[in-house]
């Protein structure tokens, strides 16, 4: 299956989505970390999807996106995991999101645990595109 240009696109946005969210949470910015990681699997996702299926899709639910392609792509990440890190779309960037004050409340733990969430989806969505 030919690689297309737009999928190229969306997977490298995802790659430099994950390298702004390693650097948030090196420099202790934790909720813009979690948000960052969000958007680099849901760009990987995305760049899965157009990739497989040819289609767009739209949307921010993690889980919704995998459940497109799951039949034809297993990642090692669990739905739950996903969904945790799907929550990070709003949380992490709305006061009063299901967190009253993320910049003070999303902890280093919270971040770690999305990054490496992320790097899982968009390691192994790079590995899947390359050989599908």
């Amino acid at each position: 299956m030919p690689l297309r240009d737009e999928v190229v696109d969306w997977l490298e946005s995802a790659k430099a989505d994950l390298a702004h969210a390693k650097k948030s949470t090196e420099m202790g910015d934790y909720s813009w970390a979690c948000f960052a990681a969000q958007q680099a699997a849901e760009k990987s996702l995305k760049a899965l999807i157009m990739h497989l299926l040819g289609e767009y899709a739209r949307g921010h639910d993690l889980v919704k996106l995998y459940k497109k392609v799951r039949d034809l792509v297993k990642l090692e990440v669990s739905e739950g995991d996903l969904a945790r890190l799907s929550a990070y779309y709003t949380q992490a960037r709305y006061p009063n999101a299901g967190i009253e004050r993320p910049h003070e409340e999303i902890c280093e733990d919270m971040a770690r645990e999305a990054v490496r969430t992320a790097e899982v989806v968009v390691n192994e969505v790079s590995e899947a595109i390359r050989d599908p």
